[in-house]
């Protein structure tokens, strides 16, 4: 009797998984969007299958800033499109539920509208004046767009200009023209008093703006010295002297006078008995003019004359309007009867490096006591300069009969002590320190007429002085010079002496921060940090998901951005190429085209299969821009049931299983073929438990391949196959030795006794199982009653024979 083989039974527990919430994830197209326009909020599934939300509530915190218009399902399904109008600018908040989802809220920033002017800017140059120095300025009004970029006016744009006090300010100019094509105009003002004032500019369409002035007359009052020289002066007969006035600044040091100074002088002999010069009479001793000191000089001077035999002492004195004065000095008058030629002392006095012909002393006349004396002829005195670059003197001429002559020198820039020899009898030596202007209180200044400047396009630089903080003139000629001249590009032109602001025709070659620097030799090197804003498209922006799934549609937007990176409506068509790195992975349009008067697009890309590709975008005038795009594709989890043997020329079945986490994925095609089997029916889409069957007629005497493709919907086309072996037939064995048992491979009649059953065993353990409802599952797992049926067939064959 055959033995009995066991059969294991094998349970399979079920997983039950717990349902949770989904999570939404969301862009929004285009990426920025502006006021009174529209966008699309794309809502969809976070996580790699897309899913479809159904019942999507979308809500916005401020209506006034953003509205939802409406809610739609893109044609497959899986993304929800929320329409949203962009209101006016701001920031809103916009919610989103749906049944199965975790709510979730974020905020939208909605961008200004820069297609229209929208403000005024306005900028005075400069804005604060001492009423002792300049008094010249200008107003600079211009048209700005909602993002306060420069905007080039669509027409001739009228702008009045008013100010609050016309005592304080003049305006040169009332009525303003900004032309079309350009964006800003200028004005002229000048101050009149010291106070503060209001510059206002207005057109009717936009707000008026308006800058403040400031004129002030608090600044620390300059202070002349005095000198008098010889100190004494020789009476014998009818003689002069010399009363010398030098300015200096607040600081003390010598200074350029910015305007005529004139000053009247007094005489007062030691009683303090005021010697009046104007009367009829002629005084005993008299300053025969005012000292004036020339603008753009630091000295002046006077004779004072003295009567014959007149003898004091007398204090000469000035008290000049607006200045602070030196103590007074002395002159004393004597009377010696003594004419020489050979016996002259140079009286110095403070020298600046101004690099112009100064009077540099007084040369007189005097005795070895130190008394005055009168020249018996006509005399040329040298002076001898150790530094003639420094300071170059010429003769001293000296007339017949008189004690006294002006020394004059041609003066070097800079600052030195030539040692100077007068030669006389008793030969003078002496130190001539030479002061060199004082620049640490003047500061070169320059900055643009314009709050805001454009990039490429052309505006006025102002460059102007300032001396101890306060707006002056200009002491020297001087040609500045810009750098760096390969981003800055402006006019050349002179700095004139006495000038007080100077404009320059400039333009910045790019958009953005630069730093400017201007030399002017004379004066420090001045660095100013320039900003120029551009309307202009600067770059472009793509709006496209982190991961794009193959086989799904995938929409991108596209915009043009400036150099602020606020988006810009296009004044034309304007199109724009796209190339893939790799069109086996992802496919583009050739060319988007952005319309005029838009400021985005969308298009469409193909993505096949997974893998990263590089977008490039080009356009004219702008960089080129490149986008990685990673494409990841979805793939269903499938298999294959059948059985592993089957009997040759027999009809058998096999079932299609296709999941997705775990669930059934319905609908999708199916594609079978056979190798070895004819196929008799089959379904070609998954039924709602995610399955499809195929029914073959085996045909090959040894093995069967079985293969099913799955495609559609969002997957990715997958493939999976399976091996069936057909059984081999029973021979009669004609030997003993053919019918001994195989020791390679224990057999039964060339079965594997594992699927031999007694027919009474199996049917006992068929009604066992029947009895306990277990059949049915373990048939279909082991195909228990095909194999039994098999194993009869071959037994009663056996017997017959």
């Amino acid at each position: 009797m055959l033995g009995i083989v066991l059969l294991g039974i094998i349970v399979f527990p079920t997983l039950a998984y717990a349902q949770t919430a989904s999570e939404f994830s969301y862009r929004l197209l285009p990426d920025k969007i502006v006021a009174n326009t529209e966008g699309v909020l794309q809502v969809y599934v976070k996580g790699n299958l897309p899913t479809k939300i159904d019942n999507l509530i979308a809500s916005s915190s401020d209506s006034h800033v953003i509205q939802i218009t409406g809610i739609e399902q893109n044609k497959d399904g899986y993304v929800t499109n929320v329409k949203i109008k962009a209101v006016s600018s701001g920031t809103a908040n916009i919610a989103l539920a749906a049944p199965g989802f975790t709510s979730q809220e974020f905020s939208i920033t909605i961008y200004s509208n820069n297609i229209t002017p929208a403000n005024l800017l306005i900028k005075t140059t400069p804005s604060t004046f001492s009423m002792n120095e300049a008094t010249q300025g200008y107003v600079t009004v211009e048209l700005g767009n909602q993002l306060g970029i420069p905007f080039k006016a669509k027409q001739d744009t009228s702008i009045t200009l008013t100010t609050t006090d016309s005592n304080i300010i003049n305006l040169k100019n009332t009525q303003l023209t900004i032309k079309q094509g350009e964006y800003f105009a200028i004005g002229q003002f000048e101050v009149k008093k010291d106070g503060s004032a209001q510059i206002s500019a207005s057109t009717m369409s936009l707000t008026a703006v308006s800058s403040a002035v400031t004129v002030s007359t608090t600044t620390t009052p300059q202070t002349i010295q005095l000198f008098v020289f010889p100190t004494k002066i020789n009476n014998f007969q009818n003689s002069y002297g010399y009363v010398i006035a030098q300015l200096h600044n607040s600081a003390g040091n010598l200074a350029l006078a910015k305007e005529d100074i004139t000053i009247p002088v007094q005489v007062t002999d030691s009683s303090k008995t005021l010697l009046p010069n104007t009367s009829g009479e002629n005084p005993l001793v008299s300053a025969n003019a005012p000292i004036v000191i020339k603008k753009g000089s630091y000295w002046g001077f006077t004779t004072v004359s003295v009567n014959t035999g007149v003898t004091s002492t007398y204090d000469v004195s000035i008290s000049p309007k607006g200045y602070m004065v030196t103590s007074a000095p002395s002159l004393q008058t004597t009377t010696v009867n003594t004419f020489a030629d050979n016996s002259a002392v140079l009286d110095l006095l403070p020298i600046l490096a101004t690099g112009q012909k100064e009077l540099i002393g007084i040369m007189h006349l005097e005795d070895t006591t130190g008394n005055p004396i009168m020249a018996a002829d006509d005399l040329q005195i040298e002076v001898v300069s150790s530094d003639t670059n420094s300071l170059s003197i010429d003769k001293a001429k000296l007339d017949k009969g008189t004690g006294a002559a002006l020394v004059f020198g041609k003066v070097g820039t800079f600052a030195s002590s030539p040692t100077l020899k007068v030669i006389t009898l008793n030969t003078q030596t002496l130190t001539s320190p030479i002061i060199a202007p004082t620049k640490e209180s003047v500061a070169l200044v320059a900055e643009p007429l314009l709050p805001k400047i454009l990039s490429n396009e052309d505006f006025p630089l102002a460059l102007y002085l300032k001396n101890a903080g306060v707006y002056s003139y200009f002491t020297t000629d001087v040609s500045p010079i810009f750098s760096p001249r390969d981003i800055f590009l402006t006019e050349s032109k002179m700095l004139q002496k006495d000038q007080s602001i100077v404009l320059f025709n400039s333009k910045s070659l790019k958009p953005g921060p630069i730093a400017l620097s201007i030399d002017a030799v004379d004066y420090a090197t001045t660095t100013l940090s320039l900003d120029s804003s551009s309307s202009a498209p600067a770059s472009i922006s793509l709006a496209y998901p982190e991961k794009i799934i193959s086989n799904f549609k995938n929409t991108f937007s596209m915009q043009l951005l400036d150099s602020q990176q606020n988006p810009v409506f296009m004044d034309k068509d304007t199109q724009i190429k796209l190339v893939s790195s790799d069109p086996s992975i992802l496919d583009v349009p050739e060319n988007v085209v952005i319309k005029q008067g838009d400021y985005y697009s969308f298009f469409n890309v193909n993505a096949k299969q997974a893998g990263n590709a590089e977008l490039a975008v080009l356009a004219n005038d702008i960089p080129l821009s490149k986008f990685e795009v990673v494409v990841t594709s979805v793939l269903p989890t499938i298999g294959i049931t059948s059985n592993d043997y089957v009997n040759p020329n027999t009809t058998f079945d096999a079932a299609l299983t296709v999941q997705y986490n775990n669930a059934p994925m319905s609908g999708l095609k199916v594609d079978w073929s056979a190798e070895g089997a004819k196929i008799q029916s089959m379904d070609s889409v998954t039924d709602n438990d995610g399955k499809a069957k195929i029914t073959l007629l085996s045909q090959d005497p040894n093995k069967i391949d079985i293969k099913a493709t799955v495609s559609g919907g969002i997957f990715s086309t997958t493939s999976v196959d399976k091996q069936v072996t057909v059984n081999q037939p029973l021979t009669t064995q004609n030997t003993p030795a053919q019918n001994t048992l195989n020791t390679n491979g224990f057999s039964i009649f060339g079965i594997n006794p594992l699927f031999i059953v007694i027919p009474a065993g199996a049917a006992g353990a068929g009604i066992i199982l029947k009895k306990k409802n277990m059949l049915d599952g373990i048939t279909q797992k082991i195909n228990l009653l095909e194999k039994v049926s098999e194993i009869k067939e071959r037994i009663t064959t056996l017997r017959e024979k």
